[in-house]
């Protein structure tokens, strides 16, 4: 696999994490997905400059596997797995740094709409469980 690609697989499956985190309780607000996307043009976008084939910038594939996933209506446990399983597939290309911006990520997420709630704040726990293992 192509370093591309693994950015691609590994993006595709932060959109899920994300995903699981903002439909923890059972819905996806407008303010959440907003944050989101303000945050993969300002932050994801400029951390590295990979490309698919097409040349769409492999950050890109947060937003779009997020936007996915909540127009299927996945279910968030599942999404969260997903992430959990290409996380530890590709665990040596999570640095102190991309842990660092993917718990930024998901705590904008939760704060996006006022406040965090118990779901949100049970998977941030998992997350920051899960990075520590």
């Amino acid at each position: 696999m192509s370093t591309t690609e693994t950015y691609v697989e590994i993006y595709t499956n932060l959109g899920f994490l994300f995903y699981s985190i903002a439909a923890g309780d059972g819905q996806v607000r407008q303010a959440e997905v907003d944050a989101l996307n303000e945050l993969v043009k300002k932050q994801w976008m400029p951390l590295e400059s990979s490309r698919d084939e097409f040349g769409v910038d492999a950050a890109e594939y947060i937003s779009m596997s997020f936007d996915y996933a909540r127009d299927n209506k996945l279910d968030a446990r599942q999404s969260f797995q997903r992430f959990e399983d290409a996380y530890r597939e590709h665990v040596k290309m999570f640095d102190p740094g991309l842990k660092r911006m993917v718990l930024e990520t998901a705590t904008a997420i939760t704060d996006a709409f006022g406040h965090t709630n118990k779901s949100e704040l049970a998977s941030l726990t998992r997350l920051q469980s899960l990075f520590r293992d």
